[in-house]
């Protein structure tokens, strides 16, 4: 079986080599996906996240008249914070959009849309390793949480560790 980092490396050669149609098509299918969804009609305020590279782009649910909250690292932890018209966005040191600041909204969130390199059967991800999501699970965990990836990103089954924390389901496209 492929370690986690092989597959991490796997995936992200295999996501920059998506044409920026592609990228569009398929961000436009799974925005579509996610609001058929229940849980996403239900929900009061939906955590996503703002795209890095080609990562599947929701950037349209954030016009869709949802309250919207987006991850900003903060020490070894994630807060979410509320996209408003005022909230400023800025550069994170990981090359991240993330709001510049803003009071952690995360308790509340209904359904976390969370970005993954590749997400398996059981539903567990892979992200690029540093463990804020799965910090965030363990502590805030909201009623409903969704991996989002493009239909290659899922296999059978990823390697995972005790800390790692499964999702609710995901939604590929």
């Amino acid at each position: 079986m492929e370690t986690k980092d092989q597959i991490r490396q796997r995936m992200i050669q295999t996501r920059k080599a998506l044409r920026p149609e592609e990228v569009q098509s398929r961000s436009q299918a799974l925005v579509k996906q996610i609001q058929a969804h229940p849980a996403y009609r239900q929900a009061k305020l939906i955590g996503a996240y703002y795209p890095l590279g080609n990562e599947v782009d929701l950037r349209a649910l954030f016009k869709d008249g949802k309250r919207i909250a987006l991850p900003k690292v903060v020490g070894s932890n994630l807060q979410f914070i509320e996209l408003t018209v005022d909230t400023p966005l800025a550069v994170s040191g990981f090359g991240i959009v993330e709001p510049a600041f803003g009071p952690d909204v995360g308790e509340l969130i209904d359904l976390l849309l969370v970005p993954a390199l590749a997400l398996d059967a059981a539903n567990y991800r892979i992200g690029f390793g540093k463990g804020y999501y799965d910090r965030f699970l363990k502590e805030k965990r909201p009623p409903f949480v969704y991996g989002v990836a493009y239909d290659f990103q899922y296999m059978k089954a990823v390697p995972h560790a005790d800390h790692d924390v499964p999702l609710d389901g995901c939604f590929l496209g």
